[in-house]
């Protein structure tokens, strides 16, 4: 490039710079802090959803149970809708819920 091209291209590039760079800042600034509330805003909602949820569930057990009394009656008294999700407790040792089943012996013959 020619000199003179370069000479005349410097008060150019200075005024870009001096009003470009602090409309830049200023976009940057505004830019992160936009996304600091939009991480704020989803840290919130990953909080509250998962109590959210649990109350889902206890609603949809309190409606399946009182939809089906058979289901009510087969679980008994003592099991609450809450209590669902929760393994039946275990059997005694020597007790078992059925007719206990030996394998077949092969004779020979």
């Amino acid at each position: 490039m020619d000199p003179k091209i370069l000479e005349s291209m410097i008060p150019i590039v200075a005024i870009i710079a001096t009003f470009g760079f602090p409309v830049g800042i200023i976009y940057v600034w505004k830019f992160f802090k936009l996304k600091e509330k939009e991480l704020q805003i989803d840290a919130d909602v990953r909080k509250t959803a998962g109590a959210a949820l649990e109350q889902r569930v206890q609603r949809l057990e309190s409606i399946i149970l009182a939809l089906d009394s058979d289901l009510r009656a087969k679980l008994g008294p003592a099991r609450m809708p809450h209590q669902l999700m929760e393994p039946p407790p275990a059997a005694q040792e020597g007790e078992q819920p059925g007719p206990v089943m030996e394998p077949p012996i092969k004779s020979r013959q």
